[in-house]
């Protein structure tokens, strides 16, 4: 298989997480919401902090960070336009319109030295082809004695989204074709650079100090077949556009899901997860 370039495995994710964006805050943020306000709590901002949420997605850090410093005080960012403009939307319904977000690769942060005392990255650096890139620009824009925060997975129980996994490839065999080797670098990707122990030590090549590590554990509850259908649905919406699914085939695929997954019992869609915090600091000199 031939090798996948940054720059094409960067396209690739920006395009998938565009795709999967009018459904990810319904569907995808209540799983997300817990590790986001964990992260920020182990960042500690103080009100009147400038806080920014690299990798923002819907916002979930963003929001998190307004709670505590004041949305005033906070900006987001993401390289995914589509993102950017869904974020927009979720922020403003929910009260919080001063909080600014912009197109920004994590790779090329164009914020001036030392804009922010808190940084947070939500489960992002395992996506960065160039992470050391991404993190000395992340010092850069940190004050001196500033902190900035990365979560990644651990261990989680898998029965049921591996079921899920299965039915759809059955169901939709072109998911599987689609993008097979920019999946296979993305997996790589992620299974280097997503390890607690490989941040810490990313942390310390680009320059941080006092680099601390804080495992957590979290239950997800989608509470029926359904829901958690249409939350994996909605992930897998670039693979779905692909494969060129009419509206009535689409809804085809959804009900045989549904009605494979109803046969689980209602604790299976109770997601179960580990995951971790890094942080690190700027010096203060």
């Amino acid at each position: 298989m031939a090798r996948v370039s940054p720059g094409a495995l960067k396209a690739y994710i920006r395009d998938d997480y565009d795709a999967a964006a009018p459904g990810w805050e319904p569907f995808m943020g209540p799983y997300f919401r817990v590790p986001a306000e964990r992260l920020v709590a182990d960042l500690a901002p103080r009100r009147g902090d400038r806080c920014l949420d690299l990798a923002c997605g819907s916002g979930l850090v963003a929001r998190a960070f307004a709670v505590r410093a004041g949305a005033a005080c906070v900006s987001a960012c993401d390289f995914a336009p589509v993102q950017v403009r869904e974020a927009r939307g979720v922020l403003d319904a929910a009260g919080m319109p001063e909080i600014e977000v912009r197109v920004m690769d994590a790779e090329r942060i164009t914020y001036p030295p030392g804009s922010f005392e808190r940084v947070g990255c939500g489960f992002g650096l395992n996506h960065f082809p160039r992470p050391l890139v991404a993190l000395r620009g992340v010092l850069r824009v940190l004050s001196p004695g500033g902190r900035a925060g990365f979560t990644s997975w651990g261990s989680f129980s898998p029965s049921i989204r591996e079921r899920f996994d299965e039915r759809l490839l059955d169901l939709v065999p072109a998911v599987g074709e689609s993008g097979a080797g920019f999946e296979t670098a993305l997996g790589r990707l992620s299974g280097r650079n997503g390890r607690p122990e490989r941040i810490i030590e990313l942390l310390a090549r680009a320059g941080f100090v006092g680099v601390e590590h804080r495992s957590h554990r979290f239950a997800a509850d989608y509470v029926n077949a359904p829901t958690f259908v249409d939350a994996m649905l909605a992930r897998a919406e670039r693979d779905l556009r692909q494969a060129n699914l009419g509206d009535t085939e689409r809804a085809e695929v959804r009900e045989a899901l549904v009605a494979d997954l109803s046969r689980f019992g209602r604790h299976e869609f109770v997601v179960r997860r580990t995951f971790h915090t890094v942080i690190g600091r700027r010096a203060a000199g």
